[in-house]
């Protein structure tokens, strides 16, 4: 039996198939940009202040924000006006006017262009289909919001798709702090009924195998490595749909 033919005979084993929402199943990381380049250039343009320094300012912001990985309950919303509370704070601006109103003004802006920008990893729309024709469920877990994540099912139009949607949110625990073990729990998932693909080592794979869940890296950058159960690896989810074919 072929690598590929063995690790495909391991698929169709597996009752659920667990997803990674952002820069797995679409391109997040894109998207946030362009929604955060929107928004310097808007403060840009009534302040004269450096797109590169609000951006370099922005990156610091964000790194200390998220580090929770969203597990405080808050909303979209409330996570980007402390993001940008903090960020003007930071150069400070103080003469636009009434602070909320403005505050209000970027929070469009960078949900209006977040919202246009959304777009699904190559192959990933036909591969769930793929799978629920196949009769495996579908479970997106996920560190972000839960509002904002929902919505993202939506704009993509993944809804029909997925199954369950759990993020860290709602959990109130990252995923390197014991997420997959509630999932498992809350959903009565067995863990050798489920497989997980996600994009970050650690957060994904790691805390996935954690609890005894097969995990595969989701790496676009590397070639596919089916060979090691504890290493797995897929560059691309057409692949992942091919071998599905190999049932």
């Amino acid at each position: 039996m072929s690598d590929s033919a063995s690790f495909a005979s391991t698929l169709v084993q597996k009752k659920w198939f667990g997803f990674d929402l952002d820069d797995t199943l679409h391109e997040f990381r894109k998207a946030s940009a362009q929604a955060s380049q929107r928004v310097f250039e808007t403060i840009h343009s009534h302040t004269d202040i450096d797109i590169e320094s609000l951006k370099s300012s922005y990156n610091e912001i964000l790194q200390s924000a998220t580090a929770d990985a969203f597990t405080d309950g808050r909303t979209s919303a409330e996570y980007r006006r402390d993001r940008f509370t903090r960020l003007l704070q930071a150069h400070g601006v103080n003469e636009l006017g009434e602070e909320d109103h403005y505050i209000a003004h970027l929070l469009g802006v960078y949900k209006s262009s977040l919202s246009s920008s959304l777009a699904l990893k190559s192959g990933a729309l036909p591969l769930l289909q793929a799978l629920k024709q196949r009769g495996k469920k579908i479970i997106v877990v996920t560190e972000g919001p839960a509002d904002a994540q929902e919505l993202t099912i939506r704009e993509l139009g993944l809804e029909p798709y997925v199954d369950v949607l759990v993020t860290t949110n709602e959990a109130g625990c990252s995923k390197v702090d014991g997420l997959f073990r509630v999932v498992l729990e809350k959903y009565e998932i067995h863990s050798e009924d489920l497989i997980y693909f996600g994009d970050n080592a650690i957060r994904d794979i790691q805390a996935s195998q954690k609890e005894g869940i097969l995990a595969v890296l989701y790496d676009e950058e590397q070639e596919s490595q089916l060979v090691d159960f504890q290493a797995l690896r897929i560059n691309s989810w057409e692949a992942l749909k091919d071998l599905l074919g190999q049932e």
